[in-house]
């Protein structure tokens, strides 16, 4: 199995490449970095400079997964790095798509990552692949992120992952937590009622690999746990696993002082099910928060 993932040295990308590359698939990473990816991704993995990206890269292959985008949860959201949260999703995946289209046998199928930001702040809804979008930045962006992977689907299957808060070791949510919360303890943003759409790294690798292999499956696909929790019971199981206190809740009003327009990836509510994996018969590894947390314990 041929396999190339776009943002191969971003926090998903890396455990998707090892996953692959461990499973004994030929895995090429492209990279805009060639020194700094060797480093990260080891000598296993052949690596292609994203500046010379052409069909001649992509052809034939099975699946091309594309990660790539800058991190939402780095920096105040200032119309800056609004456009470059915009410019390092739309642009990459458009220039994807010009290059398959390109191929005389393009790759099977393009996995295009996306996000659950897509269906914006909803309370209490359970919201499936049929949902309507949302409002808001993220809804927004996610909405043209995707729109560009479509273009793509005269020439491959184009399945868009609106992936939920990912949680593994390396990256992501619990790089930024887990410093704190494991010395100090924790906090509650907003009410703590807001519900968090999660998944494991794990799971994500495992459900990326599922997804090309279901060539039934294409359009949108929420890569979530089956059982979302709120931001409460997210936080005091973290707070547990580290045996450490619950301090408080901090008010959403706080929040924005302190953290602008971005302190909306801590307080919407977004309650997200994985009803296309479900119906697929996808086996989760970690499929409610506990479960990741026991998993986390036995592999640390």
């Amino acid at each position: 199995m041929r396999i190339l993932v776009v943002g191969a040295t971003g926090f998903l990308g890396r455990a998707v490449v090892e996953y692959f590359d461990k499973q004994g698939a030929d895995v090429l990473a492209i990279v805009r970095d060639l020194g700094s990816a060797r480093t990260l991704l080891g000598s296993t993995v052949q690596l292609v400079d994203w500046t010379v990206l052409d069909s001649s890269v992509l052809e034939g292959s099975d699946a091309v997964i594309n990660f790539a985008g800058a991190s939402i949860a780095k920096g105040r959201w200032t119309e800056r790095r609004k456009r470059q949260l915009h410019s390092s999703r739309v642009e990459p995946t458009r220039r994807i798509v010009e290059v398959i289209a390109q191929c005389t046998r393009p790759p099977r199928v393009l996995l295009n990552a996306s996000a659950v930001g897509y269906y914006g702040h909803r309370g209490d809804e359970i919201l499936t692949e049929r949902s309507t979008k949302g409002e808001g930045f993220l809804a927004d962006l996610c909405a043209e992120w995707e729109a560009a992977a479509c273009q793509a689907e005269p020439y491959c299957r184009v399945v868009r992952m609106r992936l939920g808060v990912v949680l593994g070791q390396g990256g992501g949510m619990l790089a930024q937590l887990v410093p704190i919360v494991s010395r100090l303890g924790a906090v509650i943003p907003g009410t703590g009622k807001q519900w968090v759409s999660w998944i494991s790294q794990m799971d994500v690798s495992r459900a990326t690999a599922w997804l090309i292999e279901q060539e039934n499956i294409s359009g949108a696909v929420n890569l979530v746990a089956p059982e979302p929790v709120t931001m409460e019971t997210f936080m005091r199981s973290l707070a547990e696993f580290y045996h450490r206190p619950v301090w408080f809740r901090v008010p959403e009003v706080v929040l924005r002082l302190v953290l602008g327009q971005m302190a909306t990836t801590l307080t919407d509510s977004t309650r997200a099910v994985p009803a296309c994996l479900q119906q697929g018969g996808f086996d989760f590894h970690d499929g409610i928060i506990s479960q990741f947390f026991a998993h986390s314990r036995t592999s640390s």
